[in-house]
């Protein structure tokens, strides 16, 4: 009976590697196709369409079952999607970056305006 439970350790191993990966890649699926639909409108087309065509692929290695393909299809994937970040971060900071630097300008200006008085305050709590 030991050595069939040690026979057969290496096929429940692989089994279970096959069942993360699977696992693992059914949850990427889903975080990227709900980024897809969130932010569709901020993403350009070749990006979504890279992103699709890498979900497809990674759906048919999942379904044949084999670690190898499944893990070369899902990393296929993680890369495309980063464009799906980089697409909606660079959109954010065309939009925000102005907005930001009016107001860096206004703090510093108000830090400016209030040193003045700090140093009044200074100055006659050293005089009494």
């Amino acid at each position: 009976m030991v050595n069939e439970a040690e026979a057969n350790k290496s096929k429940d191993e692989e089994a279970k590697k096959i069942i993360d990966l699977k696992n693992e890649a059914d949850q990427f699926i889903y975080n990227t196709e709900k980024q897809l639909t969130e932010h569709s409108a901020r993403i350009p087309q070749n990006v979504k369409d890279d992103v699709r065509k890498d979900i497809s692929a990674l759906n048919e290695a999942i379904v044949a079952e084999k670690s190898d393909d499944i893990s070369e299809a899902l990393e296929r994937l993680k890369n495309s999607s980063m464009e799906i970040g980089k697409a909606i971060y660079s959109q954010q900071d065309e939009g925000s970056g102005s907005g930001e630097q009016q107001e860096e300008q206004q703090e510093s200006e108000e830090k400016k305006e209030e040193e003045p008085e700090e140093e009044k305050k200074e100055e006659k709590e050293e005089k009494k």
